[in-house]
């Protein structure tokens, strides 16, 4: 009878370590294979992938529209920092950028773009950026995933929305 504390504080003390893990291993280990997934798509980091449009089937990108063309880029600025530019079409469009915890820390659409494209640099500091003129976000994390979403309102401008958007980019400086 005396053992049972015993067995009682292990089982919260195992339950307490496995709820730590989960909360706070879980999100990192989800986004490495995300990133996993579309650095091997890709051919490596830094490198944007144009899947074709969801369907039921697709599970690539959590909770894909049938209605949206998405690219996709895993990005790392451990070296140098990476420039991301998209023509933005006139449609719904948005950038979107995700930490290696999976935290989105940034976020653009169509309608704060004003000049019908977007060029951006994501750099681990503000000192790493090179380009005069051209916002520097700053990543809490070097490596992470970049997504662009442009929405296909119709059948008949989906050819058009696709070549744009597979003029987005991301490169190193």
């Amino acid at each position: 009878m005396k053992t049972w504390p015993m067995w009682v504080a292990g089982t919260i003390a195992l339950a307490a370590m496995f709820h730590i893990l989960t909360v706070f291993g879980l999100p990192y280990g989800i986004m490495n294979r995300a990133m996993a997934g579309i650095v091997a798509e890709a051919g490596g980091v830094n490198k944007p992938v144009y899947p074709e449009s969801a369907t039921a089937a697709s599970r690539g990108i959590v909770r894909p529209s049938p209605d949206l063309l998405y690219t996709a880029c895993a990005y790392d600025v451990s070296e140098r920092p990476v420039k991301l530019t998209s023509p933005v079409p006139d449609t719904y469009w948005s950038l979107s950028t995700f930490a290696s915890n999976t935290d989105n820390f940034f976020v653009v659409n169509d309608r704060q773009v004003k000049a019908g494209r977007i060029e951006i640099i994501l750099a681990a500091s503000e000192n790493d950026a090179t380009e005069e003129g051209i916002p520097v976000i700053v990543t809490p994390s070097r490596k992470g995933i970049v997504l662009f979403r442009s929405l296909v309102p119709s059948e008949d401008v989906r050819a058009e929305i696709d070549a744009m958007r597979r003029q987005s980019n991301c490169k190193p400086l």
